[in-house]
């Protein structure tokens, strides 16, 4: 669990959350430490991503500790709010490099993923990403350092499209929230359904920290939209799901996975109900067959997390992402026998690993290595997700 007196410590000095502060000495013989450090949105308009990402990564730290480390070596985690700030995010990695980390997590949204970048791949340490958007890894040629959990945008978009069609929609207006997440989001609706005939026939910017959407909503209620795609996370999600009915609007209405939070039920109550939510299976695990492959994961972390961390429960498909990538990582440290930035990146990339987020397949050419079979449409109903009919 992670340390309420570290956290404390950190707060006190230059608003870093640190999990264990003193720097490790070089990975190498038994029993030294391998270091990993992490920077994760803990506040700002990321926090219902990054608070949950933060306590899985010391969730598994702690678990994997427990069962004996990585290959006799203990593992450390050295946890960074960046606030939802790219400065402060490169503030945060330059903080962690000093300390020599084997590897480095983060970070919760794609702008401050974005702003890491530079240095991580010019310091030439693995980087596992939490943020969305397929623009951190690709071009793979020139991201050969980082790789990422969340699935791809193009896959989001695909799962959304596929029960559209289905439901004869392919006209739709999107309000996306103004930044590289939202605008990547769009853009890759629109190359995933270019093919299907899906029309996007509205587009409308909203900000991550808006307290009203019932202009954009004005604008699309006029439009010839089928449906709407909200492409956000919260607190925006709220908001818009809020005006939404105080328009008395009866389109359906469909979120990107940046909503796929159990937070989201609880804090916008049965104005909710009915919207259609992309989607893990974590949201519907206690759905899921006794033979999934993924059943007894999900029970476990679940669990787990709602036991050792209950004030930022329920779960979400972020803290997924934040376990998944410790797991990950133990996985190559295995494979490459050392921390080695080059074996270690080289394993990353022979990634097979069966998560809570999903099946993980990666290779030099993928650095996601999800498919979009990991992703459920959810539609929430009484509060509550349940796989989409």
């Amino acid at each position: 669990m992670r340390s309420t007196l570290a956290r404390l410590a950190a707060l006190a000095v230059a608003s870093f959350i640190v999990v264990s502060a003193t720097p490790p000495p070089p990975a190498g013989a038994a029993g030294e430490l391998y270091a990993i450090g992490a920077v994760v949105s803990e506040s700002g308009p990321g926090a219902t991503l990054g608070r949950p990402e933060a306590d899985s990564i010391q969730l598994a730290v702690d678990e994997i500790n427990k069962a004996g480390g990585v290959n006799g070596h203990p593992l450390q985690a050295t946890i960074i709010d960046d606030e939802s700030n790219p400065t402060t995010a490169v503030n945060a990695v330059r903080k962690l490099l000093d300390q020599h980390p084997v590897a480095l997590i983060g970070s919760s949204l794609t702008q401050t993923s974005l702003a890491m970048l530079p240095l991580t791949q010019a310091a030439k340490v693995p980087l596992i990403s939490l943020a969305s958007s397929s623009q951190v890894i690709e071009p793979v040629s020139d991201r050969q350092w980082v790789f990422k959990m969340p699935i791809t945008d193009f896959h989001v978009a695909q799962a959304m499209q596929e029960y559209m069609r289905k439901k004869k929609t392919t006209k739709v207006a999107v309000i996306y929230r103004d930044d590289d997440y939202g605008k990547t989001g769009l853009s890759h609706f629109k190359d995933a359904g270019r093919n299907f005939g899906f029309e996007v026939v509205g587009a409308e910017a909203i900000n991550a920290r808006a307290s009203d959407a019932t202009t954009q909503l004005t604008h699309i209620k006029s439009s010839s939209a089928q449906a709407i795609v909200a492409w956000t996370t919260l607190p925006s999600a709220a908001v818009i799901i809020k005006a939404y009915r105080e328009l008395g609007m009866n389109l359906p209405i469909y979120y990107s996975d940046g909503a796929a939070t159990g937070v989201f039920p609880q804090q916008a109550g049965a104005a909710l109900n009915g919207a259609y939510i992309a989607s893990t299976k974590i949201n519907v695990a206690d759905v899921l067959s006794n033979n999934d492959p993924q059943k007894k994961l999900l029970d476990h972390y679940i669990g787990q997390f709602v036991k050792d961390y209950p004030k930022d429960a329920p779960v979400s498909i972020f803290g997924g992402f934040g376990y998944d990538s410790v797991y990950i990582l133990k996985q190559a440290f295995e494979r490459a026998k050392s921390t080695d930035g080059e074996k270690v990146r080289q394993a990353l990339e022979h990634t097979d690993y069966l998560g809570v987020t999903g099946q993980f397949r990666m290779s030099g050419g993928d650095h996601n290595g999800l498919s979009v079979f990991s992703l459920v449409l959810t539609q929430v109903e009484n509060g509550k997700f349940t796989i989409a009919k």
